[in-house]
């Protein structure tokens, strides 16, 4: 559901590299890529890091889109990626639980400062927490992938009840607000909220709420059982090619569980341009920078880098303004998107190889920041 802390520093450190050349750049140009220029450059990184497939999607700011699709989405039976072959996306999922929660808000059926236990005063020792704590990792409870039986026993299919009850009898990290510290389990308690407030699924939630009126075909919670058509099988490498372990999608459920293509999630466009399910108001409230407690900003502390949360983003924060973006990672699986608001382009990459974030980075820096401008 997320990567290591060595991991996401590299991953990030890249990414701001393509973020401030873009960034740069945007203001007096728009972002020129090819068909031409995107089989280059994927299919040199995909044969030196041993992806087997991949599959990425570009919305231009002139409305035009450009899709692409690479290898193989299952290698044993020779099936090609194809641009809707349907990839499990991790923590990109958390976009749409954020989206689903500011859609309520605007209906008037939440707000992102209720506390957990209005919902769940089952957990009194949550009292202090607020649906905004969660959606910006400010919360202090402990991420379920840290909590024991589920970080031995992913690939069982725990209910996102089941879960919420455990870690609720774990101590906090820190107090609410005093940290920003990434968390898998915030998003599984708001998917939950979603529930408890709309009387429907998840699932049902996000099918009706964001897919449909999106346009989005191929985007669904996932199910390991269920039979789903151009499904994308995972794969590890190391030194060979294997096929990567199981992991549950019912364990990460509205945190990390939900499939998608790239030509999906960059139907996003719309809602992040404020022309489709939320407000502009909304979308400002989701890119805005996380402050804590005492005022001051969060910002990660990597040298020459700064990156803040917004809801259910991973925000680069530049001079010239905000980055929204979002990583996902799940046992076979890599994808990223991101939101360039000066030029209102989208780009959004997928692969099914395990720790394969850092080279879909490299291929969105050479597309669109060329890091040596």
């Amino acid at each position: 559901m997320t990567m290591n802390s060595k991991g996401a520093r590299i991953m990030l450190y890249v990414l701001m590299l393509s973020m401030t050349a873009l960034s740069g750049a945007q203001a007096v140009e728009r972002p020129k890529v090819t068909r031409d220029q995107i089989k280059e450059v994927v299919t040199k990184v995909m044969q030196v890091k041993h992806i087997p497939g991949l599959s990425i999607a570009i919305s231009m700011p002139d409305g035009k889109v450009i899709e692409e699709s690479y290898g193989l989405a299952n290698v044993e039976y020779k099936q090609p990626v194809e641009k809707d072959s349907i990839f499990a996306i991790g923590s990109i999922s958390k976009t749409f639980t954020a989206i689903g929660i500011m859609i309520l808000q605007e209906e008037g059926k939440l707000s992102v400062n209720d506390r957990i236990t209005k919902y769940f005063p089952q957990y009194p020792g949550w009292n202090d927490i607020t649906l905004r704590h969660l959606l910006q990792h400010t919360s202090g409870i402990k991420d379920v992938t840290n909590v024991e039986p589920f970080k031995s026993n992913q690939g069982k299919d725990w209910t996102p009840q089941a879960v919420i009850a455990a870690i609720a009898r774990e101590p906090l990290d820190f107090e609410p607000g005093q940290k920003a510290q990434y968390s898998n389990s915030g998003c599984i308690i708001l998917g939950l909220v979603i529930e408890k407030i709309t009387g429907i699924s998840y699932g049902d939630f996000l099918t009706a709420k964001i897919t449909k009126p999106l346009g989005m075909a191929h985007t669904a919670l996932g199910s390991k059982s269920a039979i789903i058509p151009k499904r994308v099988s995972g794969y590890a490498y190391a030194g060979n090619l294997t096929n990567a372990e199981y992991a549950s999608l019912a364990l990460p459920y509205a945190s990390g569980g939900i499939l998608s293509t790239p030509s999906d999630m960059i139907k996003l466009v719309k809602v992040f341009r404020g022309e489709a399910l939320l407000s502009k108001k909304s979308i400002g409230e989701m890119f805005a920078l996380t402050h804590l407690n005492n005022g001051t900003r969060y910002e990660s502390s990597d040298p020459g880098l700064k990156i803040t949360f917004g809801y259910g983003l991973d925000s680069i924060v530049l001079k010239e303004g905000i980055i929204p973006a979002k990583t996902g990672g799940i046992s076979g699986f890599n994808s990223f998107f991101a939101y360039f608001p000066e030029s209102q382009t989208m780009v959004a990459v997928t692969a099914n190889l395990n720790n394969s974030l850092q080279e879909l980075l490299i291929i969105v820096d050479a597309l669109f920041g060329l890091a040596q401008k």
